[in-house]
């Protein structure tokens, strides 16, 4: 008979890798693939009268991406002196909640049934993004 613990370490590992998967679809890193792939589809959407609720729906996954991304601290973090972090890390949520806010008025313009008003406010979404990986995202 094999030993007890030797299969008990074979059980393990072999569901290491499916634990470490869904540790990282709350990592930030995740959260940033959601704003990516919801931005892009948004932008090629956003002006359809005929998608106004699933442009909705996106927008809302998109303000909830971008608020659970608050909870996460970037990995320049470990970079930043500790004297400065506390700084850097509400700079950081104050971005967050910024790109939050633009998704909420692009929110409004769809459900106002003002699509190129919309369009035109996604285009403020990728000034910010710019604005916080130039700030907050390490290379």
């Amino acid at each position: 008979m094999k030993s007890p613990i030797l299969l008990l370490a074979i059980c393990l590992a072999a569901h290491a890798p499916l634990l470490k998967a869904e540790e990282g679809n709350s990592s930030l890193e995740h959260q940033m693939k959601i704003l990516a792939k919801g931005t892009r589809q948004l932008s090629q959407q956003v002006t359809d009268p005929s998608q106004q609720q699933s442009s909705v729906d996106l927008i809302e996954k998109l303000k909830k991406a971008s608020q659970d991304s608050k909870s996460f601290d970037p990995r320049m973090v470990e970079t930043i002196p500790v004297a400065d972090k506390a700084k850097f890390l509400t700079d950081y949520r104050a971005q967050m909640d910024k790109l939050s806010e633009a998704f909420t008025k692009i929110e409004d313009a769809v459900k106002s049934g003002h699509y190129a008003e919309a369009k035109s406010l996604l285009t403020s979404v990728n000034g910010i993004k710019r604005e916080g990986h130039d700030k907050f995202k390490q290379d």
